[in-house]
């Protein structure tokens, strides 16, 4: 599973939030709580536009993640990984610098 980073990605976007579905409230689960769920591969494409504390912050929710709209403990399941992928771009363009 991929996810794509920019400056505005959140933990909620990352792990879900509620929202109505006619007159029920329901839970959309993000990227970060369905790779945990289903023991799938999690890859942060453009990680370099997350903050050092949005880091951090995920890095604390890898082992437990409790949803407080739902009530439910998450565990990472078997085969759980997340992987974070700085953009082409940057590479490229750091890799310049180191030539000259």
């Amino acid at each position: 599973m991929v996810h794509i980073c920019t400056e505005r990605t959140d933990l909620d976007e990352l792990i879900g939030n509620q929202y109505w579905s006619g007159q029920h409230l329901c839970f959309h689960y993000g990227p970060l709580a369905l790779a945990m769920k289903g023991g799938e591969e999690l890859i942060l494409e453009q990680c370099e536009a997350l903050s050092p504390f949005m880091l951090a912050k995920v890095n604390f929710l890898l082992h437990d993640l409790f949803i407080d709209d739902t009530a439910e403990m998450i565990r990472p399941q078997e085969g759980f990984r997340l992987t974070l992928r700085r953009s082409e771009a940057i590479e490229n363009r750091e890799q310049k610098a180191r030539a000259v």
